[in-house]
């Protein structure tokens, strides 16, 4: 990588890092009704950093930098619109250096988390207000996450901005434990949603967004210390993510090409993360009520323990993921049990699962599902199906690192005709 190359992407990652951030700072400064402006001053910031960091370097403190910048871009606007309203202009937006964390509100991005999570508003628009606002997520990002129309997620994050601008009160600036408690399925399911963008990114080049997988770790971590106790499904979350974590450090060569489960060298696996993992599954098994999030962190932890990939208990891999889809139905998830069952060897059943989703229209952009008909098609010794499938797969990946790894798959079945 250039010089140039690796600042710029110094620069993006700094940047990523801190939006979410930015903006959520300033909501807690300027109130819930605000966040438009809040929006767009912190673009505002972003846009100056990237013009003039490459030619003057990184500042010691980003984070202060962009809020001085943004702070500032907020004051113009503010008096601006009250010069030509008439409007008293003496509005202050100070705040000492000190104050770049509100000291009564450590965490703006988990207060502004909390906002987002309103019970007046369905769970998916709360969704979907969290992750655009507070997660930085562009509209394309979200709607393949969501599996949603890019037309339907602005319809319904304007509804659900409007909701937020309304919020006043205490607990617009001071979310309670009582908030925290009531939100809490909608929180954990932010993180988790978070999280998987960043472990395995639909677009772009990137083969992982760690920055986002770090900051879904932070996030729980913050959101155990302030809850008023930590549920066996936030510990189940919590040993989810430590798990998959730890798996990072394996997951792409120095050259940044993906290395699958099945070729990684688990010396590189972070021992130290996975204890604390075992520990989280621990506590979350203190309730007969189950989560989705128990099933898949016992998945990962499975893996975890696997000497090897052939060592796998792919049969108990199996059994979870056939809990998971009765506790918790999802495409995605009926996908990921056909391929443990294809590596169990049980091709029968794994074609029953695919072929009953084949009439799903979301799914014909989904690389998973493509991928895994490819390894049926490849277990069954069907050339031309597992090249054709590999085909559909990366047709609809956009991804750049996993679209290359479905490159060197293809290669393996000849050139395309």
């Amino acid at each position: 990588m250039s010089d140039a190359a690796a600042i710029h992407r110094l620069l993006d990652e700094t940047v990523r890092r801190e939006r979410g951030w930015l903006i959520s700072s300033l909501v807690s400064r300027l109130g819930p009704a605000q966040v438009d402006l809040a929006q767009d001053v912190a673009q505002d910031a972003i846009v100056k950093a990237l013009a003039t960091w490459p030619y003057k370097g990184i500042p010691d403190n980003p984070r202060a930098w962009l809020r001085r910048v943004a702070g500032n871009a907020a004051i113009d606007r503010v008096r601006r619109s009250a010069r030509e309203l008439g409007l008293d202009e003496s509005w202050d937006f100070t705040a000492p250096e000190e104050d770049v964390i509100t000291p009564s509100l450590s965490d703006p991005e988990l207060d502004l988390m909390v906002l987002c999570c309103d019970p007046e508003l369905a769970p998916q628009d709360q969704l979907i207000l969290a992750l655009k606002t507070v997660s930085g997520f562009t509209a394309a990002e979200t709607s393949a996450l969501l599996f949603l129309m890019e037309d339907t997620l602005s319809q319904r994050l304007a509804r659900a901005k409007r909701r937020l601008r309304e919020q006043t009160g205490e607990l617009a600036r001071f979310p309670t434990r009582f908030a925290l408690k009531q939100r809490l399925p909608l929180l954990l399911r932010i993180i988790y949603l978070m999280f998987a963008w960043g472990y395995l990114p639909r677009r772009g080049k990137d083969l992982v967004r760690e920055d986002l997988c770090r900051e879904a770790i932070r996030l729980s971590e913050g959101l155990m210390a302030r809850a008023p106790e930590t549920t066996p499904g936030h510990h189940a979350l919590h040993a989810l993510l430590l798990f998959q974590t730890a798996r990072l450090p394996a997951r792409f060569g120095p050259d940044g090409t993906l290395i699958t489960l099945e070729e990684q060298d688990r010396s590189f696996w972070d021992d130290a993360m996975i204890e604390d993992g075992f520990a989280q599954l621990g506590a979350a098994q203190n309730s007969p009520d189950l989560t989705r999030y128990h099933f898949e962190a016992g998945i990962a932890a499975i893996h975890a323990r696997a000497p090897s990939f052939t060592a796998t208990d792919w049969a108990s891999i199996a059994k979870l993921y056939e809990l998971l889809d009765k506790h918790a139905s999802s495409p995605a998830i009926k996908v990921n049990w056909a391929v443990s069952l294809i590596m169990l060897g049980d091709l029968d059943r794994a074609e029953t699962l695919l072929s009953a989703l084949a009439p799903a229209k979301a799914l014909q952009s989904f690389t998973g599902y493509h991928l895994a008909r490819h390894k049926l098609a490849d277990a069954r010794g069907d050339a031309k199906a597992a090249k054709a499938t590999l085909a559909e797969a990366r047709a609809c990946m956009n991804s750049q690192s996993v679209a290359d790894h479905i490159d060197q798959q293809w290669r393996l079945f000849g050139d395309p005709d």
